[in-house]
């Protein structure tokens, strides 16, 4: 069974109902007048003017991209900088530096001013826009039509352009030591992973992969640097396996319980990586050989996520709309907030450390749109 098919109908339906549900059972956390201090989750949360589809963060706060045209810049307080309207948006998670907000659209990309949203530029590219990295001076966005495209992030200016079979789902990889650029097509002939030089678009390596693939995960330093590519055929057949970033050689491989989904994107951190599978089992890889360091099964499917980790914690969100945190050390259960206890739909999510402690951001669709930055334990 491939759960991404019908991904986007059954989130839709899931939230039409909690519109009428969420507010009744916690009246005291509704999106257009939440109160933190009544919530046992939330921080703060903040209204939207439609429906969050992507969550961006870094030290400055966050962006976030709505279903109405919208994008708000928020502060780590909760309060809103800046709102620009009608811009060209897809579900993308928008990418951020400390000057520019590039966002995915139905007809190319557009980048935005960090401090007001104001539009820098736009450029055209075929296909929806799902997949954008900015990495210094070049902005990268990938299309469901197959194409990824380089551009002079202050310009718009086009650097260089590939195009190959299937669909870019999850922003390209960059690493900017070795200026390398790591992207995932899915679908077309076959799933492939595949690697470039970030100043030509020169390609390095290619390799085929299983079709049920999570995104691309870099990790490492230098010499060391891989790409960690989980996935499977749909069903039970499945592994999880590191390739030199340089090569392309596999340095390992290892077994893994079910498939993987395109908006699944595990997270490594200096020693380990840790993937989640579509069953939603979570598993912690020892980045050096591969080993299996820990296994936790949820209980229920995850489709979408960002895999976001802490020094102590792991946390994701299930189909369920369940925020999840788990032990790093051992995969234990540490909380699992429910949708109903969120009083509304988990979209996107990140960690962040604003003010020292560390908390999840996560948008929170409902009948009215909401930012909620919740506590993780």
């Amino acid at each position: 069974m491939r759960f991404d098919q019908a991904r986007r109908a059954a989130i839709v339906c899931c939230v039409a109902v909690l519109g009428a549900a969420a507010l009744s059972l916690l009246p005291g956390i509704t999106v257009a007048h939440a109160s933190p201090t009544r919530s046992s989750a939330a921080r703060w949360v903040r209204p939207l003017p439609g429906g969050p589809w992507g969550v961006t963060t870094d030290d400055r706060g966050a962006v976030v991209v709505v279903d109405d045209g919208s994008v708000v810049g928020v502060s780590p307080s909760g309060r809103t900088r800046w709102t620009a309207h009608a811009v060209d948006v897809t579900e993308a998670n928008p990418a951020l530096d400390a000057a520019r907000v590039l966002v995915g659209g139905a007809a190319g990309v557009t980048v935005l001013n960090r401090g007001d949203g104001a539009v820098r530029w736009h450029a055209d590219l075929p296909g929806d826009v799902l997949a954008v990295t900015l990495a210094g001076d070049v902005a990268l966005a990938g299309s469901d039509s197959g194409a990824l495209a380089a551009f002079g992030a202050a310009t718009g200016a086009p650097i260089w352009s590939v195009t190959r079979a299937g669909a870019l789902w999850s922003a390209p990889r960059v690493d900017a030591a070795s200026g390398s650029v790591v992207a995932t097509w899915h679908g077309g002939d076959g799933s492939r992973v595949e690697v470039f030089d970030l100043a030509s678009g020169t390609p390095r390596w290619s390799a085929a992969i299983a079709a049920g693939a999570a995104a691309p995960t870099l990790a490492g330093r230098g010499s060391d640097s891989v790409v960690v590519v989980a996935a499977g055929d749909g069903h039970f057949t499945a592994a999880a396996e590191a390739r030199d970033l340089a090569t392309g050689a596999v340095r390992w491989r290892v077994p893994m319980p079910a498939s993987f989904e395109r908006a699944i994107e595990p997270a490594a951190g200096r020693h380990d990586v840790v993937v989640v599978d579509h069953f939603g089992t979570v598993t912690a890889l020892d980045l050096a050989d591969g080993h299996t360091r820990w296994q936790r099964g949820l209980g229920e499917p995850v489709l979408a996520t960002r895999v976001s980790l802490t020094r102590s914690r792991v946390v994701l969100t299930t189909y369920a709309g369940t925020v999840t945190v788990l032990g790093r050390a051992d995969g234990r259960v540490v909380a699992a907030t429910t949708r109903r206890q969120l009083a509304g739909y988990p979209i996107g999510g990140a960690t962040v450390r604003w003010g020292g402690a560390p908390g999840f951001l996560t948008g929170l669709r409902l009948s009215n749109g909401g930012l909620a930055l919740l506590r993780v334990p």
